[in-house]
């Protein structure tokens, strides 16, 4: 019997002891709870150093510039010795050229010289200025010696002409007249029986005879001995003479005189050359030029190179005539060069980095076929048409290379362009930087070891590490809270109390 109470006991005991140590353990796993809750912080001292913005593009390389070597049109070509894609220097032979047909084009070239020549040659240093229509000359603003020029600016023409033998003068009046009813139009000494030509907004416009009648002079009109309204006399269908310049040293009409086409109104000296003799002139020059090539080719027959270039296209044949250009020059296309040397690169930068974007702003390139090297390049164009994909629209920025003959078109590639530099100034890591509504801002220890705020101001970042313009220098300590110190912990208990309250069970890490 003592045996089974002892035993009982000891039972109780051990309950006791399993319960003490479940309760010390859940104090023990809750102050651990409470404590990973704990905010913990770490420092960051901050440094000086440099930070760079910079802008990355992709493309190809192309040549610096291109050039077209012409040939004269219906030239027969003996050989052709470059392909395209070949790279030639400067003096190398491209092709050759038949020198019977050269010899057949410089005569066929030196006849239409000659005729130009004759008729360059006819033009004279006095012209005459004709009437362009038939009818009566009513004003006359031109006086011998005036400049052409000077008068027309003035007055608005040399001399104005009546085409229709009409002069108007428009009047107001509430009057309802039948149109085409004859009145009587007086001026200050004299009068003209006048015609109700049309109806206006506001009156009538009457017409009359222009010969003897006064150009803008005050006039009456009546219908019998009632005055239906006044107005100024007018030319009814005026045709202005003009004339591209020169001194008027003769006048051959007089105002009021009734004149017929061509009919000879003004001399003129110095007046500059006419539509004729300056499309002679310019006809002249151009053959002058390819005379003087085709004699070139007659003496040496052979198309070289003019400069180191890769050829891009060839566009004639051997044993067959050079082709005819489709814009009528006298000078057709044989080769296209591609010179300099492929050192551009066309990159795509983004509207919101564009206005960063300057001449001569230094940039790297890396290109495919050389990894782990870079070559120096400048901004050298900057296009301010943008191309428009989706919501984004970027524009097109070239990039220099300094030449190297390695370099080839097509290579693909791509450009860093800085755009901004600062050099030892503080920087921290942008994910330190801390923004409200307020400010921007970083923590940072008091004198009693308390985390404060310290508001800042960031200038240059290059997307990691920004400038700090003011709020800090280079040794301060920056306290941030370090999330990844008790994360998986705390994401093991956020779990197990999801599920204690999901079932009714009491959580654990409460206050």
């Amino acid at each position: 019997m003592q045996t089974k109470k002892k035993k009982t006991r000891v039972w109780l005991w051990v309950l006791i002891a399993v319960v003490v140590t479940i309760v010390i353990g859940l104090l023990l796993l809750n102050n651990a709870i409470r404590n990973a809750a704990k905010p913990v912080y770490v420092s960051y001292a901050v440094e000086n150093g440099t930070v760079e913005r910079t802008i990355t593009g992709s493309g190809r390389l192309s040549s610096a510039d291109s050039e077209t070597l012409q040939l004269p049109a219906g030239v027969l070509v003996n050989s052709v010795f470059a392909k395209a894609g070949d790279v030639v220097k400067a003096g190398d032979v491209l092709a050759t050229l038949d020198v019977d047909s050269l010899r057949d084009a410089a005569a066929q070239v030196s006849a239409e010289l000659t005729a130009l020549d004759r008729q360059i040659a006819s033009r004279s240093n006095v012209t005459q200025v004709k009437a362009p229509v038939r009818g009566r000359v009513k004003y006359l603003p031109a006086a011998v010696g005036d400049d052409t020029r000077t008068v027309i600016s003035q007055y608005g023409a040399l001399a104005l002409i009546s085409s229709d033998e009409k002069m108007m003068v428009a009047i107001e009046t509430d009057a309802q007249l039948s149109l085409y009813g004859n009145v009587s139009v007086r001026w200050d000494g004299g009068k003209a029986e006048g015609m109700l030509y049309e109806k206006t907004s506001t009156g009538y416009l009457v017409t009359l005879t222009d010969k003897g009648t006064p150009y803008m002079s005050k006039a009456q009109v009546y219908d019998g001995d009632t005055l239906l309204g006044e107005g100024t006399l007018d030319i009814h269908a005026p045709v202005a003479v003009l004339a591209a310049g020169g001194e008027i040293t003769d006048i051959k009409i007089e105002e009021n005189t009734l004149i017929y086409a061509n009919h000879a109104m003004f001399t003129l000296e110095n007046a500059p050359a006419g539509a004729s003799y300056n499309t002679a002139f310019a006809d002249r020059t151009e053959k002058a030029a390819l005379y003087a090539q085709i004699l070139a080719y007659i003496q040496d027959p052979r198309v070289l190179v003019p400069v180191d270039a890769t050829i891009q296209e060839v566009k004639i044949s051997k044993n067959t005539d050079v082709p005819a250009n489709t814009s009528g020059d006298l000078l057709s296309d044989a080769f296209i060069l591609h010179t300099g040397g492929a050192v551009k690169l066309i990159i795509d930068a983004d509207e919101l980095d564009i206005d960063s974007v300057a001449l001569d702003q230094r940039a790297t390139v890396t290109l495919d076929a050389y990894p782990g090297e870079s070559f120096d390049a400048a901004v050298s164009h900057i296009s301010r048409i943008g191309t428009v994909s989706g919501s984004i629209t970027t524009y097109p920025v070239e990039v220099t290379l300094n030449y190297e003959a390695r370099l080839l078109e097509g290579m693909n590639g791509s450009a860093v362009i800085l755009t901004a530099s600062k050099e030892n100034v503080p920087l921290i890591p942008i994910n330190l930087i801390i923004e409200d509504s307020t400010g921007t801002y970083i923590n940072v220890k008091n004198a009693a070891g308390e985390i404060v705020r310290r508001d800042i101001t960031t200038g240059l970042s290059d997307g990691m590490y920004a400038e700090v313009t003011s709020g800090l220098v280079a040794g301060d300590q920056i306290w941030y809270l370090d999330t990844s110190v008790n994360a998986p912990f705390a994401a093991m208990m956020a779990r197990r109390n999801a599920y204690a309250a999901e079932h009714g069970y009491p959580t654990i890490g409460g206050n």
